[in-house]
């Protein structure tokens, strides 16, 4: 068992999630299809890949965190899903097959990587023609120093567009998931605010 700190959650329990992170996950599982088969990377502890799994035929959940992945399995596992420890930037180690996704579930990672242009690439390469990557960051500035990077609402777009198409962008706040397009809300109005993209492969 891990312990909850600044940069991640650890609950034991699903009811017990930070509100917001498990905000994000009911927001994901409305992409989710009983015949699915997910990746939720990272996973961190574990929680949000049981949320999925409720739903989907097979959920996958890896991060790069022996610990995490330990308490995930303690903690999250069911019949439908597992855990693995992997790099998101080297997804082909644990999934060298392509075309053999049909969602990926990508919450506050991206801005953690050295690379984030390697992991979208594999993050392409498994996802079959039709799949979907629902991809969230918080925006910037937040200040975390676990933080790589952090993004705009127009840097988060090109950065995801050098492999995706944008199908629609939302934004959160606490637990409330707004649809950019149709919202005149001011990202900048809020000191916490994140970026949840649904994205097709080009």
């Amino acid at each position: 068992m891990i312990q909850s700190d600044g940069e991640r959650q650890a609950p034991t329990k699903v009811s017990e999630t930070e509100p917001s992170h498990l905000a994000r996950y009911a927001f994901a599982l409305g992409y989710a299809l009983p015949d699915n088969v997910i990746l939720d990377a990272p996973c961190g502890s574990g929680y949000g890949t049981r949320v999925l799994a409720s739903r989907a035929a097979k959920v996958y959940g890896m991060d790069i965190s022996e610990g995490a992945i330990r308490h995930a399995q303690e903690f999250f596992s069911s019949p439908s899903n597992s855990f693995h420890v992997g790099n998101v930037e080297r997804m082909v180690e644990v999934f060298p097959d392509s075309s053999c996704l049909d969602l990926i579930v990508s919450f506050e990672g991206i801005e953690h990587l050295e690379n984030p242009d390697i992991f979208l690439k594999e993050a392409k390469r498994l996802l079959k023609p039709e799949g979907k990557i629902i991809i969230s960051t918080p925006r910037k500035p937040h200040g975390s120093p676990y933080h790589k990077r952090e993004y705009s609402l127009e840097e988060f777009k090109n950065e995801l567009e050098t492999c995706f198409k944008i199908e629609r962008m939302y934004g959160q706040i606490f637990t409330k998931v707004i649809d950019l397009a149709v919202s005149s809300v001011n990202p900048s109005d809020y000191r916490r605010f994140n970026f949840i993209a649904e994205c097709s492969p080009r």
